[in-house]
């Protein structure tokens, strides 16, 4: 049989056991304080860092734009340099001097030794006419062309070797007049063409007959005479009849 007796003294040990547990765990004021202190010091040195970090960063910054500064000033005075030269070359250049260069350039590098590239140049236009082996012949060419100081233009005339032709040199190709007629001189132009084999002789290109007896030669002659003579004017119709 349990003794009910017993039963107040151990919910009283059970209840002080429960308060010394509670007042175990609860921070005092100071702690508090102490803990608050700690946690405040460490968020001080971070943000210390960070400051640090971002100042440095102010500085590379600061570098950096002095670096972009002074290369910005370097790059308009090569600009300067660049276009008071460029109007020094425009002053001295001219078609010969372009021509000569360009073939020194273009038809003289080993690697074109395979190619049959002429050089045309008219108001510092440059004409690539010939044959390449391949496109990349043909744009390596071109390149150095439009390269050459002075030049105002390149015109593409270049046919490939597989067949393939730009489309400029086409076009170009059907306006010009064939070889025979650029090569003609004033006088071969003015000269007749040539009569094919089997074709009659006019009238003036006619042998003369031998003469007879007969005076054939000067009837022949009156004949001609006749027609060269011109036909008389008619006379003028008055209003009588």
């Amino acid at each position: 049989m349990i003794n009910t007796s017993l039963r107040p003294a151990a919910l009283l040990v059970a209840l002080a056991l429960g308060l010394a547990t509670l007042s175990g765990c609860s921070e005092t004021p100071q702690e508090k304080y102490d803990n608050a202190v700690e946690k405040l010091n460490e968020s001080r040195e971070s943000r210390n860092e960070a400051q640090e970090k971002v100042n440095d960063k102010k500085e590379e910054l600061s570098e950096l734009q002095a670096n972009l500064n002074e290369a910005e000033a370097k790059l308009q005075e090569a600009r300067k340099k660049v276009e008071a030269a460029s109007q020094a070359v425009n002053k001295t250049v001219n078609d010969e001097v372009l021509f000569r260069t360009i073939q020194r350039e273009v038809l003289d590098k080993k690697e074109f030794d395979k190619a049959a590239i002429s050089v045309g140049v008219k108001n510092r236009v440059v004409t690539l006419t010939g044959n390449v082996p391949d496109d990349e012949t043909r744009k390596r060419a071109i390149k150095l062309a439009r390269s050459q100081a002075g030049v105002q233009d390149v015109v593409d005339e270049l046919e490939v070797a597989d067949g393939k032709t730009s489309a400029p040199a086409a076009a170009s190709k059907t306006e010009k007049p064939s070889n025979d007629a650029q090569q003609k001189t004033p006088e071969q132009n003015a000269q007749p063409p040539k009569k094919a084999a089997g074709d009659k002789p006019t009238q003036s290109e006619k042998k003369p007959q031998p003469q007879g007896d007969d005076g054939g030669d000067d009837a022949e002659a009156g004949d001609n005479a006749a027609e060269d003579k011109p036909a008389a004017p008619a006379e003028p119709q008055t209003g009588e009849s």
